[in-house]
């Protein structure tokens, strides 16, 4: 799971002119807080998370739905490269990721220029794309778009030293490039502009 700011830099690189309903799908899975329901939205219990992201996909019918699979997408490759990578040369300390993570939302979000009007315009976004399922509520998504909008305006931290800007700009491309590959082999999936 990477900061919220690395899914909406890779959202801006798949489609830099996506809509609201796009950026919004692509933070919604984290709007959940019970870790139990948050793996299984995530699809961590799935046996085959590529089959899982490739079922959700041929679903993926809106915007919205789009930005969702892109953030479980980015999430999957995240956490088999760099994460994975992480907890094992640091024995597990959780902490210090949470630490390193929280440098890299702040930094990004000061660092590119689109990232405060983004968040304005999910703050006022109408939710008129946004699509119900049994775990995520619109209000879910709202007060996590508005504490995480927050969070980022009153905190500008340094870069992580564990996840560098040159790492971070390396995975958005890297993972930029294969998600449009890999969402090219499902049947009726366009990326609008």
């Amino acid at each position: 799971m990477p900061s919220s700011m690395v899914h909406l830099i890779v959202a801006k690189k798949v489609n830099p002119n996506a809509s609201t309903d796009f950026y919004v799908g692509n933070l919604a899975p984290d709007a959940i807080k019970e870790r139990q329901i948050k793996n299984k939205v995530h699809f961590a219990d799935a046996p085959d998370m590529e089959a899982a992201l490739k079922k959700f996909g041929l679903k993926a019918d809106n915007d919205y739905l789009k930005g969702f699979l892109l953030h479980l997408y980015v999430d999957w490759k995240w956490n088999t490269t760099y994460l994975s990578d992480f907890i094992n040369k640091s024995d597990g300390d959780w902490d210090t990721y949470k630490d390193e993570i929280s440098k890299v939302t702040s930094y990004a979000f000061h660092d590119v220029k689109w990232a405060y009007n983004l968040y304005a315009q999910m703050k006022h976004w109408n939710y008129y794309g946004f699509v119900e399922n049994k775990f995520i509520t619109k209000d879910d998504v709202k007060k996590w778009i508005d504490r995480s909008r927050k969070w980022q305006i009153e905190n500008k931290l340094e870069s992580s030293t564990a996840f560098p800007p040159t790492l971070i700009e390396k995975f958005a491309n890297d993972t930029t490039n294969e998600f449009i590959n890999w969402v090219s082999t499902l049947a009726n999936f366009t990326i609008s502009d």
